[in-house]
């Protein structure tokens, strides 16, 4: 064996044993370092217009970037947890213990049985238990947002360390982006395109689906809450959760709630509802749709919801962000796929 081959093993070698080293000393903070990095990537175009507007003070604008996001994302996320948890424990231990009679699922639960009256074929089936499906689900909520909650955004230290790890990513974003494309072994021009290409379907995501169901989310809490229908957080949540499901969307939530009102006899709150969830809840995802997805990879909701709730099963709490980037990376490779295996060049048009 010759003296260069040894020297190559040898430098392989010791690499490698560095990397595992790195991936135990890094492996406590992958999810903040995760987060971080997701959060810059989605609003890094905010920082460059920043650093415009601040004659090119790199730290400043990341300084505001960072502040931006804590103020207008983190805290309300934080904020609408505590109250979205409060909110399922209460249902859940109303529903449980059968206190629950004025709930709106208790109600609902006696609207199913006053439709099915109406109908001499037993055309609903009148075993039905909305209170053990939602018992049900609601102990899911319950269940996983504990981890949710407290693994995002549970320690005080991690939550510095990610806010200080999303202010140097910021600064530092384009020379990270230089040194990966400089050591991947693939042609530059592929490696912007990879690049390029995630970006944009986590903005198709990002920005795009997940917004588009958090906002739709918070106009069905705010459409419940001023149109008197109980536990306005947990069922904005559960509907921005529902308008990723292709064709229902947030009908599974609006619909029965209106109904509710007027088979209730509240005719005015039922009226208000309807026009509510038809113009605030229906016509946003086409609006916000036509903003942020405009010349982006149109990713389909069913997937996303896929990756949601695949990623929090396998990777816990932060796996709500980590199913859409892996479905994100995919997509990015599968672009690239025909140049790398046929050698082709990339057309100069795109």
């Amino acid at each position: 064996m010759s003296q260069k081959t040894i020297q190559l093993f040898f430098f392989v070698a010791l690499t490698l044993g560095f990397l595992v080293l790195l991936f135990l000393v890094f492996k406590p903070y992958f999810g903040v370092i995760f987060m971080a990095g997701v959060f810059a990537i989605t609003f890094y175009p905010l920082y460059e217009k920043l650093v415009k507007k601040f004659n090119e003070r790199k730290n400043l604008a990341a300084f505001v970037a960072t502040s931006f996001v804590l103020i207008f994302i983190i805290i309300p996320v934080v904020v609408l947890s505590g109250l979205l948890l409060k909110e399922a424990i209460n249902l859940y231990n109303l529903i449980a213990f059968g206190g629950g009679s004025e709930t709106f699922i208790s109600q609902v639960d006696i609207l199913v049985n006053k439709l099915n009256s109406l109908f001499s074929s037993g055309m609903l089936d009148s075993q039905i238990n909305l209170e053990l499906y939602a018992r049900n689900t609601l102990g899911w909520i319950i269940g996983h947002f504990g981890s949710i909650s407290g693994a995002v955004f549970g320690g005080i230290l991690n939550f510095i360390l990610m806010l200080i790890s999303l202010h140097y990513l910021f600064i530092f974003g384009d020379r990270i982006k230089k040194n990966l494309v400089t050591w991947s072994p693939l042609p530059d021009q592929h490696d912007e395109e990879f690049i390029q290409t995630m970006k944009s379907s986590i903005d198709a995501v990002l920005r795009g689906r997940i917004l588009v169901a958090v906002v739709q989310g918070v106009f069905i809490g705010l459409g419940f809450a001023i149109f008197g229908v109980g536990s306005p957080v947990l069922w904005g949540f559960v509907g921005g959760v529902a308008s990723l499901v292709p064709i229902l969307g947030t009908s599974v939530i609006t619909v029965p709630a209106i109904a509710y009102l007027f088979l209730t006899h509240h005719i005015g709150a039922g009226v208000g509802l309807l026009v509510w969830a038809t113009i605030a809840v229906g016509l946003i995802d086409n609006f916000i749709s036509m903003i942020f997805l405009k010349n982006k990879i149109k990713v389909h909701p069913l997937i996303v919801l896929f990756s949601i709730l695949g990623g929090i099963e396998v990777f816990g709490a932060i796996g709500f962000l980590v199913g859409p980037v892996i479905v994100s990376a995919f997509i990015a490779l599968l672009k690239i796929y025909p140049f790398i295996i046929f050698y082709k060049e990339k057309p100069i048009s795109t």
